[in-house]
């Protein structure tokens, strides 16, 4: 029988009530991990711990969100409180406000900033003691975009202009904390289903949207999920500082027609 990747290791995931971070979650879960499940909304959050429990996993809820101060420091603690360790940091939540500049209200914007850009730091300040203790290597491992260096899609200037942020903010981190043992990197996912994206595309738009892509279908949360947990497990031993595309070659091909979607 096969012995789990992750056995004891202590997992945080920001964002995972819902979508990529309940992929996550739930893929670290299942490979022996014991997960903290972060979400701003309770409900969702409870849920996918019930779920990982019922399957005879380990899991906690940590309340909070990554974009306001306090939030983000307790729920690093309850990780540590709650399993004595952390090991690895997935950080998947973020604000994604749809609009153009000129119609953006100041507040929508600075809430982007807060949650895509503050929260990397404090995230970062406050999970660094515990991970560079970790057994093996600490991980530090950013959900980005494609939007962040290499697609740019009209009415996501802020969000586009975060994930470039959080790409540069990993590679720099990845230098400063590489002798402490913490390997840094960043997942980029394309169009993936997950629950927010379906709230705005439906099936056959997702279809025509993806057509000319080079894997002609939109991404599924558990792919990105699969390529977290590469960069988590010992196979990544000697790999910080990068940055891994997952988005089924769409960054290759024009998406048609998507402006008038937004």
């Amino acid at each position: 029988m096969r012995t789990p990747r992750f056995s004891d290791k202590v997992v945080l995931v920001t964002g995972s009530g819902r979508g990529i971070g309940k992929a996550i979650a739930e893929a670290f879960a299942a490979e022996g991990a014991r997960v903290v499940v972060s979400a701003r909304t309770p409900a969702y959050g409870q849920a996918v711990v019930d779920g990982i429990r019922q399957r005879g996993g380990q899991a906690t809820l940590a309340v909070g969100d990554v974009g306001q101060r306090e939030d983000v420091r307790a729920m690093v603690a309850h990780a540590t409180e709650s399993f004595g360790a952390l090991d690895v940091l997935v950080h998947c939540a973020a604000d994604a406000a749809i609009g153009k500049v000129l119609d953006m209200p100041d507040e929508v914007f600075d809430r982007q900033v807060h949650a895509n850009i503050h929260s990397l730091f404090w995230l970062a300040k406050d999970a660094l003691p515990a991970l560079s203790k970790a057994v093996g290597s600490g991980r530090v491992i950013f959900i980005s975009s494609g939007e962040g260096n290499r697609s740019h899609t009209p009415g996501l200037v802020p969000y586009g202009a975060s994930k470039a942020y959080m790409n540069a903010f990993a590679r720099t981190l990845a230098r400063e904390v590489g002798p402490q043992g913490v390997l840094v990197n960043v997942v980029e996912p394309g169009l993936i289903l997950s629950d927010r994206l379906r709230e705005h595309l439906d099936d056959e738009v997702s279809a025509r949207l993806t057509r000319h892509f080079p894997v002609p279908r939109p991404g599924q949360p558990s792919e990105i999920a699969a390529a977290v947990l590469f960069l988590a497990s010992g196979d990544a031993a000697y790999v910080t500082g990068s940055s891994l595309l997952v988005d089924g070659g769409a960054t290759m091909a024009p998406i048609p027609g998507i402006d008038e979607h937004l």
